[in-house]
């Protein structure tokens, strides 16, 4: 199954794997028809993407659908008390105030809607869903593929919490339709259920089980289970975002702890990375050599660490037989954490700094704390299976990128990508002086008077603030095209240089970083690369809003895909006001008719755009962001409480109030927009 349709590489032959004595024959299909269940409901979130109705903008009196009128409808729906409100002050007289004229005009744009999405939408829908078919495939041929030569079985008394009866239950594809015999053999002495008792309740919330019997079994006998099923994964010659979505679903139905998970996937990185280290260049360049010769099994003089991969991860034996070709071949483990002498990650690094000024890897933990340029310099106790790369918008005169993503936790490999700092300091710089002005501080009562949306749909802008736009637009026009420069470049280096070897990412990043993420994924879709990128957050993303964009943005992250807004950032607003905002700011407002896709209002940022930097962590775990590191999450006040004090607070709440403010960093670098 090649990675997205195109490129990539078949998956290795597989004998069949004995594991008698392991598990049971019952086990072994109950485990194929929850993995089959799992499976089928993440295909159906897939097509839930595509089929989610739109929703269309309002049209404005000047005949425009504008994206920014949403935020506006809503307000007005929330207002019961128009009567006592005066015409001139009310936000909707320009855009409609729930007529049957505006009615009649919403069905029509929204039919528009529907015409104009379903060419492009359509076609990325079904290579999507293709993409995903074959992926399930080969994980239940394989896992159907594992053989049990078990007589207790046969005769209906294997161990286990049941017996072995034919299933009357749900059926999977590992039941054959409900044949009697070994293949109809289950551990269900009734309906399937689900767990009375969740061991994690946050995972039974973000991960709701599918009724199964598995659960009832011995804990043991479970961590075995998903042990099995994560070497079959990892047997692809790949660790796919679609393969981590189906353990943590895989891990809640068998009622497991998701830090056993973790523990799991960090103790079979760390032994996975040393043996590709101990793998030698030298070796996988024969080993290029042979199979260009056409032979397809490595015979080279040198396996060692190849060789020494199965007894050392785990479980008598199991290991070997799952893993097939990839216990035995140095190569596709090497590929896995992106070691490949023939293309070293320092001629790629090159290469991407020919098209935006110094471009690289700062890892956030570890011993080696210098650029990432050899994927060998990385110690093996510092792998994992999963990447997390964190980006700036801007950046703050002598300060240390990494510091708001250090409550990143270890459970990944987490990296600042350094992209155009001259360029990101130069528009730090020159915002910080602007929010620092009288003239922004007079500005920011009369956009609040009208709102940001109003502004930006009438193009009404204090005089004030006119006047020192300059000291920012320029910066901020040269950011914005540098960020679209950096989103290519990532995509390129994620889907055709896989310098993060065959591995997910997830994107997390505020400001023009959120401009740079949005390119990358659009690049990703237009090439239909997925299953690369797992989850994704856009702080204050100067990026569209209208849901056509986000369908696509999701179609390649197969886990959360989440918006960071607030409708206070007027500094977004008006930085964004030459693009095109007819298709709404992201960063300004909920994401609507795009089905996966979550909001998150901020609130009022105590520096407007600019608090995005200091609040980056406190927002990570508001949403609920796994992989933390709790102990290094600054305390700092919730996003969402206002600047200063309101009257009738108390005075300790005040004083924590103030310290808080005290405590603020220097201002860092503003986001960028993208047009659609």
């Amino acid at each position: 199954m090649p990675r997205g349709g195109r490129g990539g590489h078949p998956h290795p032959p597989r004998r069949p794997v004995d594991l008698t004595g392991a598990i049971s024959q019952a086990e072994k299909n109950d485990l194929v028809t929850v993995v089959n269940a799992i499976t089928e409901k993440m295909h159906n979130d897939i097509s839930k993407i595509f089929d989610s109705p739109p929703v269309s903008p309002v049209s404005t009196d000047q005949g425009h659908h504008h994206w920014l009128s949403l935020p506006l409808l809503h307000r007005k729906d929330a207002t019961e008390d128009k009567e006592n409100m005066p015409p001139s002050s009310y936000p909707l007289q320009q855009i409609g105030e729930g007529s049957a004229s505006y009615r009649n005009a919403h069905k029509i744009i929204e039919k528009e809607e529907k015409e104009a999405m379903t060419p492009q939408l359509r076609e990325l829908k079904k290579e999507a869903l293709a993409f995903f078919r074959k992926w399930q495939a080969v994980i239940l041929q394989r896992i159907r593929d594992i053989s049990i030569s078990d007589p207790q079985s046969a005769q209906g008394g294997f161990r286990g919490r049941g017996r072995g009866v034919p299933r009357a239950g749900i059926r999977g594809r590992g039941g054959r339709g409900g044949k009697t015999g070994r293949g109809g053999l289950t551990l269900a002495t009734g309906p399937p259920r689900v767990p009375s008792r969740h061991t994690d309740l946050g995972l039974a919330g973000r991960c709701p089980p599918i009724p199964n019997t598995l659960w009832t079994l011995p804990q043991d006998k479970r961590k075995l289970l998903l042990h099995i099923v994560f070497l079959v994964s990892l047997s692809l010659s790949e660790y796919s975002a679609n393969s981590y979505a189906l353990l943590m679903n895989l891990t809640s139905c068998l009622n497991l702890p998701l830090d056993f998970f973790y523990a799991e996937e960090a103790r079979l990185a760390k032994t996975w990375a040393q043996a590709a280290l101990d793998v030698s260049d030298e070796d996988l360049l024969s080993l290029k050599a042979e199979e260009a010769k056409g032979q397809r099994k490595w015979k080279g003089r040198s396996q060692s660490g190849a060789a020494r991969l199965a007894p050392a991860l785990t479980a008598a034996g199991i290991a070997a037989g799952l893993l097939g070709p990839m216990a035995e071949g140095g190569r596709a483990i090497c590929n896995l954490f992106g070691i490949n002498p023939a293309k070293p990650t320092t001629k790629m690094m090159e290469v991407f700094a020919r098209e935006i000024q110094d471009f690289g890897l700062l890892p956030i933990h570890g011993e080696c704390q210098a650029d990432y340029i050899d994927a060998r310099q990385r110690p093996a106790g510092d792998r994992r299976f999963r990447l997390v790369i964190a980006m700036g918008g801007w950046m703050a005169e002598d300060e240390d990128m990494r510091k708001p993503w250090l409550c990143l936790g270890r459970q990944t490999e987490a990296y600042v990508l350094r992209w155009d700092p001259v360029a990101l300091l130069s528009l730090g710089s020159s915002l910080e002086t602007v929010i620092r002005s009288s003239a922004w501080s007079s500005a920011k009562k009369e956009i609040n008077a009208t709102t940001i949306f109003t502004s930006l749909i009438k193009s009404t802008w204090p005089v004030s603030l006119l006047k020192i736009s300059k000291i920012m637009d320029n910066p901020w026009s040269i950011g914005m095209v540098r960020a679209e420069k950096a989103g290519a470049i990532l995509a390129d280096a994620i889907m055709r240089h896989k310098f993060q070897g065959e591995r997910p990412v997830s994107l997390v990043g505020y400001g023009l970083a959120s401009r740079a993420i949005y390119t990358c994924l659009m690049v990703l879709a237009e090439r239909r690369h997925f299953g690369l990128v797992e989850s994704v957050v856009m702080m204050g993303a100067p990026v569209p809003s209208e849901s056509r964009v986000w369908l696509t943005l999701k179609s390649v992250v197969s886990g959360r895909l989440i918006n960071v807004y607030s409708e206070q950032d007027y500094l977004l607003g008006f930085l964004y006001r030459f693009s095109n905002t007819q298709f709404g700011v992201a960063g300004l407002q909920e994401i609507q008719g795009a089905d996966g896709v979550e909001n998150y209002n901020v609130g009022d940022l105590p520096k407007g755009h600019l608090g995005y930097a200091s609040v980056a962590g406190r927002v990570l775990k508001d949403i609920g962001w796994g992989n933390l590191d709790s102990g290094t999450v600054k305390q700092e006040r919730p996003a969402r409480q206002e600047r200063q004090p309101k009257k009738g607070r108390s005075p300790r709440r005040q004083s924590r109030q103030q310290r808080w403010g005290k405590q603020e960093r220097p201002a860092k670098q503003e986001a960028t927009a993208v047009k659609w």
